[in-house]
């Protein structure tokens, strides 16, 4: 099925001012695209971009506004930035921020930026960011971390492989109310049709039909490079999970919304380095079979591998975390990696307190008297077991679990 696109007015135009109402549209990135194009023609270049009435952000239209903004740029237009609050600020949409630049901030909070990757070291760091944290913030269902990281490594990889530029841009956010995730991968390059009307043996027939083929299976410009898997991995993940899916190319768009796609076509675009979006959102709470979408491949848990010791029990090191152990907020995400890498592995773990001298109460309450309630007494002490403990670290802890485990009984939570 394929729909004309019909974009409604969402950026106000006053002479070369622009006003933005809300980052949370994807239609904003055309109805963008179409003023630029205009504005290209123009004799006045100048183009004041005000941010003012904005109080939310999503990856979908931050990722292609900035990377768009970037690229244009260096075509002639100025853009001024008017009234940009401290969390785009943050966002960095007035200006990417570069990984081999910032890898200290990388390493500690990729999520909510817009990033460029400029090479295979840098896909590298930013996904190990992005699955850490995710793990400490966010419980996830079996399958959704390893799924994620294979997919978002496929089509970071495909945009240095396939787009015809050595770089692009993502971003990703976390939707607690929704129980989601959302990424947004964007790069400036040929495009999906071009890539595979010039350089394939696929010869689709326009926009939409190659937005088709590149969701199939084996389906690659060039089986030297690649073997056709990342659109269609990605496409199998988000249908096992009932996620969202739009791949956004030359002048096409493919949604895929509770197992069902539809085409756009006639999107607005540019003459040159038409691009590519790829916007996706899956459903923590919602577990994904990845041998079943990968028709029974099961990508190796490299994370997990790296927590085994030599008899492939899994060691978790608290004197190693960064976060101490002198928080409850330091708690509350090592108990979420915990969970998450029990649901990955099922496989018993250990927490090893060795050259801890002392904790916090709230640290220990956070941590192990939250996981006492969560599995129960009986089941903590089947998937967990401590070990080098001093006796003041075993009486806090003890205190906090009876303190957790007689609030539980009592009916009260917190």
């Amino acid at each position: 099925m394929t729909k004309n696109f019909t974009p409604e007015n969402l950026i106000k135009q006053d002479g070369n001012e622009l006003i933005f109402y809300n980052l949370t549209n994807p239609r904003i990135v055309f109805e963008f695209i179409e003023i630029l194009n205009e504005t290209l023609n123009s004799h006045n270049k100048h183009l004041i971009l005000n941010f003012k009435n904005v109080k939310a952000a999503f990856p979908n239209v931050c990722v292609p506004l900035t990377g768009i903004i970037e690229n244009i740029s260096s075509k002639g237009i100025n853009f001024e930035f008017y009234y940009l609050s401290d969390y785009l600020r943050s966002l960095s949409i007035k200006e990417p921020l570069r990984v081999y630049e910032n890898k200290d901030l990388a390493q500690k909070e990729s999520l909510d930026k817009v990033w460029r990757f400029d090479s295979a070291d840098d896909i590298y760091l930013l996904i190990n960011s992005f699955v850490d944290e995710l793990s400490h913030i966010i419980v996830c269902e079996r399958g959704i971390l390893e799924g994620f990281e294979w997919s978002i490594n496929e089509v970071l990889d495909n945009v240095l492989q396939h787009s015809s530029k050595s770089f692009g841009y993502v971003m990703g956010q976390v939707h607690p109310k929704t129980k989601h995730f959302v990424f947004c991968v964007y790069d400036t390059g040929q495009g999906i049709y071009n890539s595979l009307l010039s350089s394939s043996v696929h010869k689709p027939k326009n926009p939409v039909d190659a937005l088709k083929l590149a969701v199939k299976e084996g389906v690659t410009r060039d089986k030297k490079i690649g073997q056709g898997n990342g659109l269609w991995g990605l496409h199998q993940i988000v249908s096992e999970n009932t996620g969202i899916l739009n791949i956004i190319s030359n002048s096409a768009c493919y949604n895929l919304t509770n197992n069902k796609f539809k085409t756009f076509d006639k999107l607005p675009q540019f003459s040159y380095d038409n691009g590519c979006i790829v916007d996706f959102q899956i459903d923590y709470s919602k577990e994904i079979s990845i041998s079943k979408a990968l028709g029974g491949y099961e990508p190796v848990n490299l994370k997990i591998e790296s927590l085994e010791d030599n008899a492939g029990n899994i060691v978790i090191d608290l004197h190693s975390k960064e976060s101490g152990v002198g928080t409850r907020k330091s708690g509350e995400k090592i108990r979420n990696e915990l969970i998450n890498v029990y649901k990955q592995s099922k496989k018993t773990i250990t927490l090893d307190f060795a050259n801890i001298n002392i904790i916090s109460s709230s640290f220990a309450d956070e941590l192990i008297g939250k996981l006492v309630t969560e599995f129960g007494f009986y089941g903590f002490n089947n998937i967990f077991k401590l070990k080098n403990m001093n006796t003041n670290v075993q009486s806090i802890v003890q205190r906090s679990v009876a303190q957790r485990m007689m609030e539980s009984f009592n009916g009260k939570h917190s």
